[in-house]
């Protein structure tokens, strides 16, 4: 599969050039590159971390697991408009975020909320 990755990225370093996108007014300092160079820059550089779920199972294909985390807090202010204190969106966040490092981490939730409002609750190392 990185073999694969690889000839993507030649493949598009041939059908994008290193040449200055647009020419621009300022003479001083690096030529702006286009969105296309910029991109294949980023793929090569960080191909380690993009290819990472090939390798080690445990890391995520994409990245929706952040978008579904903040999903509630869009859904709350939605239905209510907006938190009455920062104080309570902080303590929402907070929650939201326990909840969420629960689920990831497979533990049960009510026996953790159980043990946090108990004060005996802790994450085993």
């Amino acid at each position: 599969m990185a073999q694969a990755y690889d000839e993507i990225l030649l493949q598009g370093e041939a059908e994008n050039p290193d040449s200055p996108c647009l020419p621009t007014e300022a003479k001083r300092g690096r030529k702006a590159k286009s969105k296309a160079q910029n991109l294949l820059a980023r793929f090569s550089l960080y191909k380690t971390e993009i290819l990472r779920f090939l390798y080690d199972p445990r890391v995520p294909f994409d990245n929706n697991q952040a978008e579904r985390d903040i999903r509630m807090v869009k859904v709350k202010l939605k239905i209510s408009g907006a938190f009455r204190t920062q104080e309570g969106a902080e303590q929402f966040a907070r929650i939201r975020g326990f909840i969420s490092t629960l689920r990831k981490q497979n533990l049960n939730l009510l026996q953790s909320l159980t043990q946090v409002t108990r004060g005996q609750f802790s994450f085993q190392l």
